[in-house]
């Protein structure tokens, strides 16, 4: 119980964002253009369901508690036409807790299924970036 008291004051979600994909054109030169996304994937309910899912679903590690250790996770992932969740990387963890990188990752392969993102009105993969700021109480 002290844990999830913690939890509710130790996790703050900052900006999410989705980034285009390059795909190569169907021309003969070659060429390759960004085309960013008519609907950008979403977590089912929204910004506010997926707050409310990470704080619900991490747990701080231990030794981060124990040793004092908090910072900003940037994880990314892919969203699938299907809404399944793959390719989780961390672009910019925590040097001082990987094992704080590693529970980011667990939340979100932990995640349900996502409204997938839209270009030309068809479900596409598309990037989506999730800072997870794992901060201390204060005291």
């Amino acid at each position: 119980m002290k844990t999830k008291l913690y939890i509710v004051g130790l996790l703050v979600l900052f900006f999410s964002s989705t980034q285009a994909q390059t795909v190569t054109t169907a021309d003969n030169t070659g060429a390759a253009a960004e085309i960013s996304a008519d609907d950008s994937p979403e977590f089912p309910g929204g910004i506010v369901a997926m707050m409310e899912y990470v704080k619900a679903n991490i747990k701080y590690p231990q030794r981060a508690l124990d040793e004092n250790i908090s910072g900003k996770c940037a994880v990314k992932f892919t969203v699938n036409p299907d809404g399944s969740l793959s390719d989780i990387t961390v672009l910019d963890g925590i040097k001082a807790c990987p094992e704080c990188d590693a529970e980011a990752i667990r939340v979100i392969q932990s995640m349900p299924k996502w409204k997938p993102g839209k270009i030309a009105g068809k479900p596409v993969s598309l990037y989506y970036n999730l800072p997870i700021k794992f901060s201390l109480p204060k005291k």
